[in-house]
């Protein structure tokens, strides 16, 4: 299958590729995934209606359609080349809206499974009626779905599916029944869905509003901005963690995917960044707090800090004194600071105790205590925390070769594993270390942590927990072998500050291995989650809002260097 993504005659790349999907995303939450053959159950067209994410539409089948050959993606739309036909999907944003047009005349059946994300529940009936230039449907949940055409009827057959990327990722069920719901007959078709017939004839009336392109933007960044800007859902406002199952505002996720966002759509990142500092640290699901949420959000006040009047700042600091208090109160031991299992974003493991990662963010909060205060007398206090905890946490963490992952103050044992949270470390808070200190550090980790085809594992290689293949699923490699894009590009940025010119390999495949994954692999376009170890592989999510993020960054850091 070929591959091309197309801004304009002058800048477009193509490969053949063994295999490959696409994912669109609109700012009103909605999205739509698709494969040659529908293989997943989260594939297809799906919308959010009410805070609750529905699947809508599972696929298309054109009759004397052929194979697909290959996928043009236009950034405002993709073109999906078949052997007979070209199919051209957009979804409009701001709207519960998709719009799907053939290159000639052709009859297409669609298939229906209205059901919300992750429910297992059977396919059901649905009302179809006729309307002067609409086909609707009422489904058992009271969704409507519009569909403006210039023909069509109701087959309402039930038909089964295999769905093999389930299988192979471990995630029951594997097959399910879904509707050949209705056969269009035209050249073009729009689907509106709404909680009312007249909601979701509105919706099918919509039209799509492109966007420019400046024609000479790299092919790459763009992909990787229109993936943040997909999952922006501007009505929250928030950033989902990442499609198509992590539909969810996570404050860790989106602290970190803020300093992308700023240049993408400030004021959408303002909104999101005084949202998170007002809900500080609540709990989440099964009562575990994203500890670390808070470090990466004050981390992200120097980014918001210029585009902020006096007010704001004044807010940032009220909030920032109240945080370190709570700190201070809650998850402080023998003045370091701790989490509780899971805690983390390593959260496939327990993890509890003093982690690398924790002492950084609280150091920077101390750091940031200090730089916003307006009395000599807090600056110094703030000051002198930091310092003290700075030598402290030298004194315990590193033994002048390593900087371990983990502390247990209880005990006073330390965990001396090797994982990557040294690099998280240091982009928090490079001030721990003296340079030639960090690069002590960071060649011992990379020895360790480095794979050859530009990633970076999340344990020591040599360690006998550790996974080579991606578990699916199942956990047990997230945190234990699988390679994060996020955490790889986010190693490029540190190793590019440190020293470009000792580091200069490492980064380049860490960047090369980077795009290659946003343009051809997983769904083309679009930055995934994580890597089996052994090679790199588009796994788990295939749109990850801060490796999207995380790369934009790296890009910008590394400019200069290739």
């Amino acid at each position: 299958m070929k591959v091309t993504h197309f801004l304009g005659p002058k800048n477009q790349i193509s490969k053949e590729v063994d295999g490959a999907s696409f994912l669109l995303s609109g700012n009103a939450g909605d999205y739509l995934w698709l494969d040659g053959h529908t293989k997943s159950r989260y594939q297809g067209w799906f919308c959010r209606i009410a805070d609750k994410m529905y699947r809508i539409v599972e696929g298309f089948e054109i009759e004397n359609g052929g194979e697909v050959e290959e996928i043009q993606n236009g950034f405002n739309h993709i073109e999906r080349k078949r052997e007979n036909v070209t199919e051209i999907f957009h979804l409009p944003n701001f709207s519960h809206t998709l719009i799907y047009e053939l290159s000639e005349e052709k009859k297409v059946d669609v298939f229906l499974d209205v059901r919300e994300s992750y429910s297992s529940l059977k396919a059901k009936d649905y009302i179809f009626q006729k309307e002067k230039g609409f086909l609707t449907l009422r489904f058992y949940n009271n969704l409507f779905l519009a569909v403006k055409c210039e023909d069509g009827e109701n087959i309402a057959s039930l038909e089964h599916r295999y769905y093999e990327y389930d299988e192979r990722r471990n995630s029951p069920p594997f097959d399910r029944s879904v509707y050949r719901g209705i056969s269009l007959s035209g050249k073009k078709f729009v689907f509106g869905v709404g909680e009312s017939k007249k909601d979701a004839i509105e919706e099918a009336e919509k039209e799509i509003s492109k966007r420019v392109f400046k024609e000479n933007e790299k092919i790459d960044v763009l992909c990787a901005k229109k993936s943040l800007e997909g999952l922006l859902v501007e009505s929250q406002p928030g950033i989902y963690a990442g499609l198509p199952w992590f539909f969810h505002f996570w404050p860790r996720d989106e602290a970190i995917s803020l300093k992308s966002l700023i240049k993408v759509n400030p004021s959408k990142a303002k909104e999101i960044f005084f949202r998170l500092l007002s809900k500080g640290l609540e709990k989440g699901p099964g009562g575990v707090i994203n500890i670390d949420a808070i470090g990466w959000l004050f981390k992200r006040a120097e980014d918001i800090l210029p585009v902020t009047d006096i007010s704001e700042k004044e807010k940032i600091r009220r909030f920032l004194k109240k945080y370190l208090e709570d700190f201070l109160l809650f998850f402080t031991e023998n003045g370091f600071a701790v989490n509780r299992p899971n805690e983390t974003w390593m959260d496939s493991l327990d993890r509890s105790g003093a982690r690398i990662e924790l002492q950084a963010m609280k150091l920077n909060m101390y750091k940031m205590a200090r730089i916003l205060s307006n009395k000599k007398s807090e600056r110094d206090f703030y000051g002198r925390m930091e310092g003290e905890m700075k030598q402290k946490v030298k004194n315990v963490f590193f033994d002048g070769e390593n900087l371990y992952d983990g502390y247990y103050p209880h005990k006073d044992i330390i965990e001396k594993e090797i994982r990557p949270n040294i690099f998280i470390a240091a982009y928090i808070y490079p001030e721990l270390l003296q340079k030639k200190e960090w690069i002590k550090c960071f060649d011992n980790a990379l020895a360790k942590l480095w794979l050859p085809w530009g990633g970076i594992a999340t344990l020591n290689k040599e360690s006998e927990g550790f996974y080579w293949e991606h578990t699916g699923e199942s956990p047990e490699s997230y945190h234990q072998g699988d390679s994060w894009f996020y955490i790889n590009n986010l190693t490029a940025c540190v190793l590019s500050k440190l020293n470009k010119r000792k580091y200069g390999s490492y980064i380049e495949k860490i960047m090369q291995a980077s795009q290659e994954e946003i343009l051809w692999m997983g769904a083309v376009g679009s930055h995934g989650e994580v890597s089996s170890a052994k090679a790199l592989e588009s796994r788990g999510a295939v749109s990850q809002a801060w490796s999207c993020a995380m790369y934009l960054e790296a890009k910008e850091k590394t400019k200069r260097l290739f």
